[in-house]
């Protein structure tokens, strides 16, 4: 039923879960409240969906991200959330595409890697992010969509795993550490 809405989301390999609704009227108290998603669908759209018009008086539409972290399990845990972002895409009057990242929820951290055990470093990342936004530069004249990023704090790569495990050094064209994260389907 949700792929036929339109109302999924993809990961790179972790199984965290992303939330996203748009709307005209949401205020940050959504954040705090266990009743998150039944506001989310009863005063907005899910992702996938398509924002209704925009009534009067309303300035740009709101959205709500509400990230989670794979858990994992004891043996291996799953990675913190470092950020969560709304991605912009829209044609501009010169007919080229043209596409704005905000941050919206979380942020940089020191959180990196031990690239000679691929244990991680630093402080920082979160078990969930949620986040209300307003597109500062939203122009109703101009179709746009949206979409919600979620990335992890860096994490070793397969190679760098295994080159430790054989006791090689990690080939120096392929980066040693990536970034996990989960997207939305745009509304």
């Amino acid at each position: 039923d949700a792929m036929e809405r339109r109302e999924v989301f993809g990961t790179s390999g972790p199984r965290m879960t992303a939330r996203f609704f748009g709307g005209w009227n949401f205020t940050p108290e959504i954040c705090a409240d266990s009743g998150l998603v039944a506001k989310g669908y009863a005063t907005g759209v899910p992702m996938g969906g398509d924002l209704p018009p925009r009534p009067e008086g309303a300035a740009a539409p709101v959205f709500v991200v509400s990230a989670l972290r794979d858990a994992g399990i004891p043996e291996h845990p799953g990675g913190l959330l470092q950020r969560a972002q709304i991605i912009k895409g829209w044609f501009g009057s010169d007919s080229q595409f043209h596409q704005a990242i905000y941050d919206v929820a979380g942020g940089a951290n020191d959180a990196s890697v031990d690239l000679d055990t691929c244990e991680p470093k630093g402080r920082g990342g979160s078990d969930s992010l949620c986040s209300v936004w307003s597109d500062p530069d939203f122009d109703p004249t101009q179709r746009a969509f949206y979409y919600v990023r979620a990335l992890e704090n860096p994490t070793c790569r397969w190679s760098t795993y295994d080159a430790i495990r054989l006791g090689i050094e990690p080939d120096p064209r392929v980066p040693a550490t990536i970034r996990e994260r989960a997207w939305s389907s745009p509304l």
